[in-house]
């Protein structure tokens, strides 16, 4: 990597995943500004970064007019769908470097029903969407098999997402989600296995690369239900037979996109057959932060890779000796810590989890006095967790410390952790990826 030193790099929006690629860009040398209409308490990242704007960046002739007062070399836009468009309008306005394309965004980002289109034109295998319009045409409701998913078309992180088991359940949430705002409305096959599948993938002078593979799998709540996702576990066993059989199709997909450096990430089922359907993708960073585990075992960071492309418009080669590999040497998980109804109340052992050498990084999203409403999007998440051990049976024990090492506690003194995992739940799922 060229030297970043002094490079003016500007942030749109400010999570703590925006924190967590600032941190890295300060090491990194660069000047650090975050831009959005939110307080510090409301926008994590500006407390650490050496700079912020209060603006709207949806205002471009603002935020161009900064940019060029300010001598700025890049934006970042890292988690965000939403945020995309006003990147690559303030990109192309201000003549900085930009990831991907209004259009490609806009098929690959922002509306999952253009993206499952492309996927169909290139034979990439989908999820089977059921047409449906405000309207309810009879003939259109008569095709619909229960249960059905119904979601919003530019959602993300699971919000929206319903599980619709009857007619008049369906028409509520998919006329719920319309007068919401949402821009379209997708309904889809319920896919019962739940084996979900992630695949990110780097794109460096054109030519896409596999980085990383991982299996989605669900806690459990007390009650035998299944609740918000609980691990992503690395590297997926179906990785060979997704390369051996959908690959071509999709590096022939991206291909006709015309990506030249960019993130990206595919999401999908495996079905009971073994056969691959895929439903969603996001032009952008992903959330589970990959690139953790892939500086840690190839050498790569795709954060690193971005930040460079941010304000130079290039990513350098991988260095000699290193190389994207998805079939990692170590079993690896993001685990995600899901809260039940409640307020925090008092949390312990945060500090001794953290300091164990398996737990690579902790993203903090809850703090005590917060108000959790339990549900399956990411906003019951207080703590996501990038976990590696040496094999299977280590990283299923150290799991289990973890989980009993935390304590989290509502005002009446209950735990409220949605699933406390133990040895054996946790190996169950590390070997079934």
């Amino acid at each position: 990597m060229m030297s970043l030193r002094d490079k003016k790099l500007v942030f749109l929006g400010g999570s703590g995943l925006d924190a967590c690629a600032i941190k890295r860009a300060r090491e990194l040398g660069m000047v650090t500004i975050v831009a959005n209409r939110f307080d510090a308490n409301r926008s994590p990242a500006k407390k650490i970064a050496d700079e912020s704007w209060d603006v709207d960046f949806s205002d471009i002739p603002q935020m161009v007019a900064l940019i060029r007062q300010k001598g700025i070399d890049g934006l970042f836009v890292g988690w965000t769908d939403s945020h995309l468009p006003f990147y690559a309008n303030i990109c192309k306005e201000a003549g900085l470097p930009c990831c991907g394309t209004p259009e490609q965004f806009g098929i690959l980002s922002n509306d999952k029903r253009k993206f499952k289109e492309l996927c169909r034109r290139h034979g990439v295998p989908t999820v089977k969407e059921y047409p449906l319009t405000l309207d309810f045409f009879p003939e259109d409701l008569a095709k619909i098999r229960y249960p059905a998913i119904v979601k919003p078309a530019d959602g993300s992180g699971g919000r929206g997402v319903k599980r619709c088991d009857t007619q008049d359940q369906l028409v509520s949430h998919y006329r719920a989600l319309h007068d919401a705002g949402a821009t379209g409305v997708v309904c889809e096959e319920y896919i019962g296995t739940k084996q979900e599948i992630f695949l990110n993938y780097t794109i460096v002078n054109s030519v896409c690369h596999l980085a990383a593979t991982y299996m989605c799998f669900d806690s459990k709540r007390a009650d035998g239900t299944s609740g918000p996702a609980i691990l992503h576990v690395y590297p997926s066993s179906h990785t060979k037979r997704y390369q051996e059989t959908v690959e071509p199709k999709v590096l022939e997909m991206l291909q006709d996109v015309g990506l030249e450096n960019a993130i990206l990430s595919l999401q999908g089922f495996v079905l009971a057959d073994g056969a691959f359907a895929f439903h969603e993708t996001g032009l952008r960073m992903g959330g589970g932060q990959s690139y953790v585990f892939t500086q840690k075992l190839n050498g790569i960071s795709a954060l690193d890779q971005m930040l460079e492309f941010s304000v130079t418009g290039h990513i350098s080669p991988p260095t000699l000796g290193t190389a994207d590999n998805p079939y990692f040497s170590k079993p690896s998980v993001n685990y995600y810590v899901s809260l039940r109804s409640g307020r925090i109340s008092e949390i312990k052992g945060f500090n001794e989890m953290r300091a164990m050498p398996q737990v690579l990084l902790s993203s903090v999203y809850h703090r005590p006095g917060d108000e959790i409403v339990a549900g399956t999007s990411l906003d019951s998440v207080i703590y996501r967790l990038h976990v590696m051990d040496n094999t299977p049976e280590a990283l299923a024990r150290t799991l289990e410390k973890i989980s009993h090492t935390l304590c989290i506690n509502d005002s009446n003194g209950q735990e409220m952790q949605v699933e406390r995992l133990t040895r054996e739940r946790a190996l169950e799922m590390i070997l079934a990826s």
